[in-house]
């Protein structure tokens, strides 16, 4: 089997991805939009994705006991797989059945993901066994990921959260339309620099048919990465607008209302509310002190950010003018 890797800067920290596995690795390059780091400093952060036998992941990535599982159920991806997890202090294992299984260990900052069968699509793989233990060793650095989408406006980080439906990728990719890149539509990572900063570490976003033909019409506008059960990967930073970019200074915080209304309103709301809408992919199957320590992190942030409520118009001209305004007053 070829070897790969690669050492990307994480937010300023070095992450080595390494390993065999070629559906996970081959094109990593193109799956993460982080920068190479320049330099020789030792990886902070590393990520090994091999593949193996199923007799060699039972002796090399051993399951713990029983008592340390502390959730399981059913992943859909082109298939259904049971996963589990367990944790034992600073170690956590997810284990996809008939798949493969992840080690996580935050005070190593290291990841190990074995993989012993093709059954589960190389998209779905990424997103599992490279995304979600990445993910997770961030959180450990104090890089914390929220259900947010974000685009920069005038160089300033404006998010947005919400319940699911609430809009959140129709507000970026508007703001896209007008010319405001976006850092993401989905998964927002959030971490302290001389105030707040807002990153992502892909450019790849997931759309409908429909959506493409609303918001990415313009023939050649946005690559495509893949295509799987009707949903289209796009990759935004590949496109010659430049409608992606991997970093800003988050600024505002907003969390969204559809209305049904033409027109768009902006007004203070009691940042506490704002937290909820965060929590979906923040509070997870982690390391309790990492996951104390999320939760002290978004309440810290939402009584030090502006914070609005946007009730959202369907008329995207106005939007994009209203969060424009915003972005000017702060």
């Amino acid at each position: 089997m070829k070897n790969y890797s690669y050492t990307f800067n994480a937010f300023d920290k070095p992450l080595r991805i390494f390993g065999d596995w070629a559906p996970c690795l081959k094109d990593m390059r193109s799956w993460y939009a982080m920068p190479p780091f320049e330099g020789s400093k030792t990886p902070e952060l590393t990520l090994e994705i091999t593949g193996v036998d199923r007799e060699g992941m039972e002796k090399l990535l051993e399951l713990p006991a029983e008592e340390y599982k502390t959730r399981s159920g059913i992943i859909i991806t082109n298939q259904n797989f049971d996963f589990s997890t367990y944790i034992d202090g600073l170690r956590q294992w997810t284990d996809y059945a008939g798949v493969g299984r992840i080690m996580l260990d935050y005070d190593k900052g290291s990841a190990v993901s074995m993989l012993c069968s093709e059954a589960m699509l190389p998209t779905y793989q990424k997103y599992l066994f490279a995304d979600y233990p990445l993910d997770k060793l961030l959180t450990s650095r104090g890089i914390f990921s929220m259900h947010a989408s974000c685009a920069s406006v005038g160089g300033k980080g404006i998010a947005f959260t919400g319940n699911s439906g609430a809009g959140k990728s129709t507000a970026a990719f508007a703001l896209m339309q007008k010319g405001m890149p976006i850092l993401t539509d989905e998964k927002l990572f959030i971490f302290k620099e001389a105030g707040y900063s807002a990153g992502s570490i892909s450019d790849i976003i997931k759309v409908r048919y429909d959506v493409i033909s609303r918001f990415f019409a313009k023939p050649g506008s946005c690559p495509e990465y893949d295509v799987i059960a009707g949903e289209h990967y796009l990759k935004l930073g590949g496109s010659k607008a430049s409608a992606w970019q991997n970093r800003a200074p988050l600024k505002v915080l907003c969390m969204l209302e559809q209305t049904g209304l033409p027109k768009t309103e902006v007004r203070a709301i009691n940042p506490i509310k704002l937290a909820g809408g965060l929590f979906p992919v923040t509070i997870t199957a982690v390391s309790p002190q990492f996951r104390a320590a999320k939760f002290d992190f978004i309440m810290e942030m939402v009584e030090n950010i502006e914070c609005r409520l946007v009730k959202f118009g369907t008329d995207m001209d106005d939007f994009a003018a209203k969060i424009e305004e915003l972005a000017e007053t702060i």
